[in-house]
């Protein structure tokens, strides 16, 4: 059995946004990216306490994934909202990298650039019938808070240890 290769992250840069946005198209199970409720996760981005982390094939530097989170008002909220202190996270995979370890790699990387932001939570929108990424997400440090329209709101509080 050969080990998998390591996952490279790396913070986002301005030149990410454009696959930051085919990624969302992703995350958001291919619904018009103009839809403003869809496009609220990117719109203006670079603004105060946006942050991102790209995830790189460690052998061509071609992009797996991207992960990256965003304050959001009370007047206009994501999906994943629980607060304007709390910045919401978007997390995806290019389709062939999936169950690969991608995904974790992503989410560990934007849990420790929160914390090194000084944020103390983060929280997410995930389909209920995405087991796996429930699954990613609790092991994580994420706790289910509420659901509704087949969905689960859940939060990480950064202020204790926790997760993988």
């Amino acid at each position: 059995m050969t080990a998998r290769k390591p996952h490279p992250v790396r913070p986002g840069e301005p030149d990410d946004l454009e696959f930051m946005w085919e990624m969302l198209y992703e995350a958001a199970h291919h619904r018009p990216l103009s839809d403003p409720l869809i496009s609220r996760y990117l719109d203006g981005w670079g603004r105060t306490g946006d942050a991102a982390v790209i995830s790189l094939d460690p052998d061509g530097g071609s992009k797996r994934g991207a992960a990256w989170y965003r304050l959001m008002p009370v007047e206009g909220p994501g999906y994943g909202f629980v607060d304007a202190s709390t910045p919401e996270v978007v997390i995806a995979v290019v389709p062939d990298q999936r169950g690969t370890g991608v995904g974790g790699t992503l989410l560990r990387g934007l849990l420790e650039t929160a914390r090194s932001q000084g944020f103390d939570a983060l929280s997410l929108s995930v389909r209920d019938d995405n087991h796996a990424a429930v699954r990613l997400y609790e092991r994580c440090g994420f706790v289910k808070l509420s659901s509704g329209e087949g969905l689960w709101t859940m939060k990480a509080d950064l202020t204790v240890p926790g997760g993988e």
